[in-house]
């Protein structure tokens, strides 16, 4: 057979392929993987009739004992098997894609599949009978001259061997000259006969006979072959056992053991009576809240409403004015119901899932829209202090100020979410400074500063809230038990489909994921840590996160302690692949610095309401900080978890200056960060003081 012939079937498998695909839009068939059948099997015609030319090549190399000829003929049994079929299936797809768009990918690979089949599948049976009708040639070329009965012996003999087909022409070739020898003396066909039956009979069984044939010539081949052969045969082992195990993998299916949901809403439920939760009053007020329209929400006063600039109401402009003012107004009845819940000792809300998503029974997938709200009614009461003051009402205001701090710390309190304590750390802030504006600017008595001062002091009462993650270790927990097997080596594995799905949800993406994805993943899946192992490493970085909270960044930063992504790149990243995923959605370590801000801003409330107490009754401000400790103004002295020392406080001829050094752990002399456009920015990563007293009250005058 020429090259060329081969070239020609291969082209002829591609034509009638997308001839096959012709049909389908004439038809209207259902299934795209119907126009693959249809290519698949053309392509396996145009290979059956490649292949009668390579068997023609072939027999022409084994007359002509011609080596080129050999290798154009095996050469052309792949292009028949392989190319025929897969070109045909080829011309289909992409037909059908130009038609239809894109394919999934379930159909992509089990068309391929299915027309690698049917491609092979005739030439199969062809090579099949040609190998038969070969050994027929055989057997007729080396069993002519023997008995029938010796003949089908040695037939049996060559079939039962299983071996390379070499090996059974020469065993084949042996055994008919040990007959020939042994017959060469017999005169007629019955002599013959009578001596084959004897020489048979002498043989044995011919199964046995087959295998001692088989162990004699595989102990006499080369070294090599040997080597090659078993190494083929180890990889066989491998790939099946591979194939097993992957199976084994991909089917496995979590057990959900442990309620984790109860436990969360266990851990965070105090013991109090109903009459004493805020939460049922927070979620009337969630109900009655007027969201402010498009207008105001485009304004610049009421987006930065914490710049120093707009802290007057009465600077700003008469729109201004008239819009936030009918805001706030709509808002009174909500902001009753929030005040009232604020003045309660404990805020409960208990966890559910989400009824209508019955696929997503996890913790990670609950959803806390009640952070918004809570952040609209606590700027709603901001708006309203600072309305209170402009209408000559101080008392008024700092009650307001005083329940948006109440709130945040309901907020603090909950132990499920580091979300909802960052948010109720910023809420309390929020409502410090705001106090600190109104002793800078209003005239309040030494009576109302100290009952300012014991009213703050109550609302914690042990001491201001560090970050917990407690609440976050559940739920990574409840993860593992949705994402893990539960049982087998190390005590259960990573469930690809569900790795997958759940690091798709983290990223946002809540369609339907591509199929080919769970390939990378079931290989991520085979070299990540078994289920044991992976709670013991989540044990341990919670705990060791835990006791870093707890450690002020000053102290951190001197000791060069690990932040959470820090403490990650330590983790190889397959290896490790859930705890990737998991962990990097913010660093705790770093976001416990704002709830130590939200601290510092606290304790300095407290001390620049005792500074202002001491002043009024004494007539100047103290020294120092420990006077006002040692007289009973406070209870401690306020430290800066940003150094290793109490707040810097400098007094003045008439006033004084209270501050932190900041996140860049130096004195600057008390000077706040301004930007290009003489913003004051409390915190800044650089440059710098965290500056409470006077800045908020020279920006006013300015």
């Amino acid at each position: 057979m020429k090259l060329p012939m081969v070239i020609v079937g291969i082209l002829v498998g591609a034509v009638l392929g997308i001839a096959g695909i012709v049909i389908y839009p004439i038809l209207g068939l259902l299934s795209p993987l119907l126009g693959m059948f249809i290519g698949a099997c053309a392509g396996g015609v145009a290979g059956v009739f490649t292949l009668k030319y390579s068997v023609l090549s072939y027999q022409r190399s084994v007359e002509a004992k011609s080596t080129m000829c050999r290798l154009d003929a095996y050469f052309g049994i792949f292009a028949a098997t392989i190319f025929g079929g897969i070109l045909g299936l080829i011309a289909t797809f992409w037909v059908l894609t130009i038609l239809y768009g894109r394919m999934n990918h379930v159909q992509l690979l089990t068309g391929i599949a299915f027309g690698a089949f049917l491609g092979g599948f005739p030439t199969v049976i062809y090579v099949r009978r040609y190998i038969r009708e070969l050994k027929e040639i055989q057997y007729a070329k080396y069993l002519v001259s023997l008995p029938e009965n010796a003949g089908n012996l040695i037939k049996s003999i060559i079939g039962q061997m299983r071996y390379r087909k070499k090996v059974q022409d020469d065993v084949m070739a042996e055994l008919a000259g040990h007959f020939e020898d042994e017959l060469r003396d017999c005169k007629t066909n019955e002599e013959r006969e009578q001596k084959a039956r004897r020489l048979i009979e002498d043989f044995g069984d011919a199964k046995l006979l087959a295998v001692l044939l088989r162990r004699a010539k595989k102990r006499c081949r080369p070294l090599w072959r040997t080597v090659v052969a078993r190494t083929f045969q180890t990889i066989g082992v491998l790939i099946l056992c591979l194939a097993l195990y992957t199976t084994w993998f991909l089917t496995g299916k979590p057990v959900i053991s442990v309620d984790y949901l109860e436990i969360i809403n266990q851990m965070s439920r105090p013991q109090i009576t109903d009459t004493d939760n805020a939460w049922p009053h927070y979620e009337k007020a969630f109900s009655l809240l007027v969201e402010p329209n498009e207008s105001l929400k485009r304004m610049a006063a009421f987006k930065n409403y914490r710049e120093a600039v707009y802290l007057q109401f009465n600077k700003l402009t008469t729109t201004e004015q008239l819009e936030i003012r009918k805001w706030v107004e709509q808002n009174n009845a909500a902001w009753q119901e929030f005040a009232a819940g604020s003045l309660k000792p404990y805020s409960y809300r208990k966890v559910e899932y989400n009824e209508k998503d019955e696929s997503d029974k996890m913790l990670w997938n609950i959803i806390l829209p009640h952070l918004g709200t809570l952040s609209d009614l606590a700027k709603a009461g901001i708006w309203r202090c600072r309305m209170e003051i402009e209408q000559g009402q101080p008392h008024l205001a700092v009650a307001d100020c005083l329940a948006i701090v109440r709130a945040g710390k309901h907020l603090q309190n909950n132990k499920m979410s580091t979300v909802e304590q960052l948010v109720g750390s910023s809420l309390a802030g929020l409502g410090c400074a705001e106090i600190e504006h109104i002793a800078a600017t209003q005239d309040l008595s030494a009576e109302d500063l100290e009952q300012l001062g014991q009213q703050l002091t109550k609302i914690y009462p042990d001491g201001y809230p560090l970050t917990n993650l407690e609440g976050e270790k559940i739920m990574f927990l409840d993860v593992v038990q949705h994402l893990f097997t539960d049982g087998g080596p190390g005590g259960g594995h990573l469930i690809p489909k569900r790795f997958l799905d759940f690091e798709l949800r983290t990223s946002g993406v809540h369609e339907r994921p591509n199929e080919h994805l769970i390939v990378p993943y079931t290989a991520t899946a085979m070299t990540h840590i078994r289920r044991d192992e992976t709670i013991d490493k989540a044990n341990e970085i919670y705990d060791q996160l835990n006791k870093t909270i707890k450690i002020s960044p000053y102290d951190r930063h001197i000791n060069r302690i690990k932040t959470s992504d820090e403490i990650l790149t330590e983790l190889p990243r397959y290896k490790y692949s859930l705890f990737h995923i998991f962990l990097p959605g913010s660093d705790r370590v770093s976001e416990s610095e704002l709830v130590y801000r939200g601290k510092t801003q606290y304790e300095a409330t407290l001390t620049i309401l005792a500074l202002q107490q001491w002043q009024m009754e004494k007539g100047d401000y103290p020294e120092t900080l420990n006077n006002l400790v040692e007289s009973g103004y406070l209870k401690e002295l306020p430290m800066d978890p940003f150094s290793d020392q109490p707040l810097v406080y400098k007094r003045t001829a008439d006033n004084f200056t209270l501050y932190s050094v900041g996140l860049n752990f130096k004195d600057d002399g008390g000077q706040v960060y301004r930007d290009e456009k003489g913003k004051p920015q409390l915190w800044h990563d650089e440059f710098g003081d965290a500056v409470f007293w006077p800045v908020q009250k020279s920006e006013v005058e300015q």
